[in-house]
Parts: structure tokens; sequence; C-alpha cells
């Protein structure tokens, strides 16, 4: 990271999955030094008060919750606050997608953290939309499913596919956990027999230089054999009892990013533990 501060953006919709998002992000940013942004995206036209009498009498309902939304976030500012964390907040009306662009244009995010769903439940609501920012920006996403207790991530796991891509996003990963007090690194390669698999020693070879890499941690490579990318990750991450996992989901040829984004996303639904897309 360079020298500026760091900031994490956390998109809510006041929802328990939400909370533990923001829980966490204060966290984190505590260990990080940094800041925190809050995004809500009301669904209400941002033009609403010019709008005819009798659709803004329409929309009156929806104008009550707009506000109360505002006041929540004015709450959950004031906590950040009390425990020593700058934040800001951003509330637009419309589009997510497009809105959420607009305050990434404004501010220099570092790291996204969103709650989700448990495993098999992502497609509606807050699920929906966590998977939409995986897919759409190139910034780190981090998923959680339940209440973080603590944020100290102990033992870690990065699953790679051993390309120059994925030692790109290996960097990139290994500068977010930097400052935790990181015991174990798993690197984490999937065999799953297919036509496609390259050679066992070669893929050993492969996962040695990502070693050298993060020489200065205690790490543990693995070549694991499962049906599928996704399987192999979700089971390994039982096996090893890990307490995070990260992947990278910046693949450049869209056919390419068609099946690695679906393992990225297969693993967001599949898998409890905090999970960290870097894009």
């Amino acid at each position: 990271m360079s020298n500026r501060t760091f900031k994490i953006l956390v998109p809510t919709d006041f929802s328990r999955f939400s909370q533990y998002a923001f829980d966490a992000a204060i966290e984190i940013a505590q260990i990080h030094k940094g800041e925190v942004h809050l995004y809500h995206s009301a669904n209400i036209p941002d033009d609403w008060e010019d709008l005819p009498a009798e659709t803004r009498y329409k929309d009156f309902f929806n104008k009550k919750i707009a506000i109360r939304a505002g006041n929540t976030l004015k709450e959950w500012q004031k906590r950040a606050l009390e425990k020593g964390i700058p934040c800001d907040y951003h509330y637009t009306g419309g589009a997510y997608i497009q809105n959420i662009e607009e305050v990434l244009q404004k501010v220099e995010i570092d790291l996204i953290i969103m709650g989700s769903f448990g495993k098999s439940k992502i497609t509606a609501g807050l699920g929906s939309q966590t998977i939409k920012t995986i897919r759409k920006f190139d910034i780190p996403v981090l998923v959680l499913k339940t209440d973080l207790s603590s944020a100290q991530f102990k033992k870690v796991g990065f699953a790679t596919g051993l390309n120059l891509e994925d030692q790109q996003a290996f960097h990139s990963f290994l500068r977010l956990i930097k400052p935790f007090p990181i015991q174990e690194i798993h690197i984490i390669s999937i065999d799953t027999g297919s036509w496609f698999s390259q050679p066992g020693i070669l893929m050993k070879e492969a996962l040695k230089d990502f070693a050298a890499i993060a020489k200065e941690y205690n790490v543990n490579t693995h070549f694991y054999r499962d049906y599928s990318v996704h399987a192999g990750v979700t089971h390994f991450v039982d096996e090893f009892k890990l307490d995070l996992v990260a992947i990278n989901n910046h693949i450049s040829s869209p056919i390419k990013r068609f099946f690695q984004g679906s393992n990225v996303e297969a693993i967001v639904m599949e898998t409890d533990i905090p999970v960290l897309s870097i894009n």
C-alpha cells in the first residue's frame, strides 16, 4: 500500500449481514489505521422533490423509508467515530451498480466489505448485490457470512491456478494481510483430474514459486484433489480450519472470466468463512 489512508467501503442495506460487514470494517480499519465509507442505495429518485404532487404522494412511504435510512447511516457513522475511526457515508437513489460506480470515482477505495447469506442463499437480496459487486469492480471484495468475534486472521488460504495473474493477486493479498498476526498461509491448487490439468509434478514446482513470494511467513503448499475447483477449496477450508480464504477473480479473457468467475461465486456461496475476491 502507499502512504495514503487505507479506505474501506461497506455497502449496506442495514440487515444483520451488513452489520457483520460494518463491525469487521471498523476492526480492519483500526488494524490498517484507515477509514470507513458507508454506502446505501435507496432506490428513490434523486429528483423526488421535483416530481408531480400525485407521484410524490404515491411515493410518500418510500420517502419515509429514505429518511429513516439516512438517520441510520448517521447512527452508524457515530459508532465508528466513537471508536476513533473516520467515517463518511454516501446515500443515493436509483440503480445500485451505477451509483456505487460514482462513489468509487470520488473515493479511492482499497477494500469493499459486504455481508451475505449462508450457504446456497446468495441469489437473493444482499447476496445478489454481493455477486454483482464481485463481478463488476476491480477492487478486492471481502464477503462475510457471520459475525467476526475478531478480525485477527491467523490461518489464511490462497487458492490459485498457478498462473502469472494469480501471482499478482497473491502480492495484493499479502499487502492486505500484512498488518494481521498471520501464523500460517496455505497456498492451495486444486486438481480436478480434467483433461486440462497440468501434470502434478509441474504444479508442485509452481507452488514453490508462490511460497517463495511469501518466504517471511510460515507457508504450506497443497496440491488438493477434488471433483471441482470450488468443491476442493470448500473442502480444504473445512479440513484445515482456515479463518480466511482468498482467490483471484481478475481474468482478462471473457471465456476464462466465465469459468473463473463461476468458481469464485461458487466459493462465496458454499463457504461460511470470510472469502476475499481479489480483482
